[in-house]
């Protein structure tokens, strides 16, 4: 029987494989009942359960409840991490050391988080992983 989540996630719904590599949800605790629920898909935090000022547990952030949500989402920056650079470069135009460079404009005509194949978009390699930690 799967692990009953407080934010309600379900491990097996973020569960499939993209690219060959096979993305999940890791759900980390503290002492406090504090449950943070993150993806290896964009490194994309799913929901952050925290009591509010009754006791009752309530997340505090915008997720998704499902991978292919997320995927799909028309909001790819969502609670995801964004890079190798955050914000808009503009026209995708950089000089470094004298060499202009063009890179992909996936915004208006901009670079925007790192572009089509930015972080966001990533499945990372979990390296470590328990109830306290998660390294990506």
């Amino acid at each position: 029987m799967e692990e009953v989540l407080i934010s309600g996630l379900k491990r097996s719904d973020f569960q499939t494989s993209i690219k060959g590599k096979q993305t999940d949800l890791f759900v980390l605790k503290n002492n406090e009942g504090v449950e943070v629920c993150i993806t290896n898909y964009g490194g994309a935090i799913m929901a952050i359960m925290v009591p509010d000022r009754e006791g009752r547990m309530a997340n505090i952030i915008q997720g998704h409840d499902s991978i292919e949500k997320l995927i799909n989402s028309p909001e790819p920056f969502l609670s995801t991490l964004v890079g190798r650079y955050a914000n808009r470069i503009n026209q995708g135009r950089i000089t470094v050391e004298g060499v202009e460079y063009q890179l992909p404009q996936n915004n208006y005509g901009h670079c925007l988080h790192g572009g089509p194949n930015g972080f966001q978009y990533a499945v990372f390699d979990v390296e470590e992983a328990d109830e306290r930690s998660l390294t990506l």
